[in-house]
């Protein structure tokens, strides 16, 4: 797609239940990343949601999820779904990138709260946004989430190459634990989590997104330590239907304080 300069008049679109919204292509000018960014007609939003894309995907990948989409904006909520330069696993330019586009959407349409949805590798940027907590987010949404770099790399061509470039690994991945020790979310310590409600959407038919020994473990682990999250199991395979249960989610945000 051709991205608009950030003064573009927007396209006018509807979802599925008829709502009217703005559509936003941008280029956000203090980071160089591209991003989409929907707003609701006719109503003053209170609430924003981050869609973080999964691997190889990009900002248009927010249409694939049109339900989830469609749902927040029938709710009233401004939906933003940036590229975050590609395949970066959450790294700092991730972060960087993340937080310029925040300051840009808050200067335009200013709200009380924010959400995260991350999807598989999205799941990692998320759990690092909360970590650093340059950002304030009411909430965070991990669906089918890839949080194991080891993981990650054990798996091979399916996204070694990409995590071992955005963390300046080498090829034999001996650096692996060192490059990555802050930025892998199953060794952050819970309290990272701490004030943040997680909702985790995952299933044990998925051989990407492990749910019995990452995915479950790191959800009791945030519990043990009297961390706001909860583990909902779903069917199919990675990244299945069955994983964006729309009503569930709008939900989750909607009754977030």
């Amino acid at each position: 797609m051709r991205v608009r300069e950030e003064s573009a008049v927007p396209l006018e679109r509807r979802t599925a239940g008829l709502t009217r919204y703005d559509e936003y292509a941008v280029t956000i000018p203090a980071s160089g990343d591209r991003a989409l960014v929907m707003v609701p007609q006719g109503v003053s939003p209170s609430a924003a949601v981050y869609y973080l894309h999964g691997r190889t995907a990009d900002e248009t990948s927010i249409g694939e999820r049109a339900g989830v989409r469609d749902g927040l904006l029938d709710a009233g909520f401004v939906v933003v779904s940036p590229y975050l330069h590609g395949d970066l696993w959450g790294n700092r330019d991730a972060q960087d990138a993340l937080g310029a586009l925040h300051d840009w959407v808050s200067c335009r349409w200013p709200v009380s709260r924010r959400f995260l949805i991350g999807e598989s590798m999205g799941a990692t940027t998320a759990a690092n946004a909360i970590r650093l907590r340059e950002m304030q987010w009411a909430g965070a949404i991990l669906v089918a989430p890839s949080l194991s770099m080891r993981a990650v790399w054990e798996r091979g061509e399916h996204g070694r190459d990409t995590l071992a470039a955005a963390y300046g690994l080498s090829a034999d991945g001996h650096d692996l634990e060192s490059k990555t020790e802050a930025w892998d979310a199953v060794r952050h310590e819970p309290d990272a989590c701490a004030g943040v409600p997680i909702r985790v959407y995952a299933s044990p038919e998925d051989a990407v997104a492990n749910i019995a020994e990452v995915t479950g473990p790191w959800v009791q682990r945030l519990r043990a330590a009297s961390m706001a999250a909860e583990l909902i199991v779903v069917s199919g395979e990675h990244v299945s239907p069955d994983h964006f249960r729309v009503d569930d989610i709008v939900a989750f945000c909607t009754n977030q304080p």
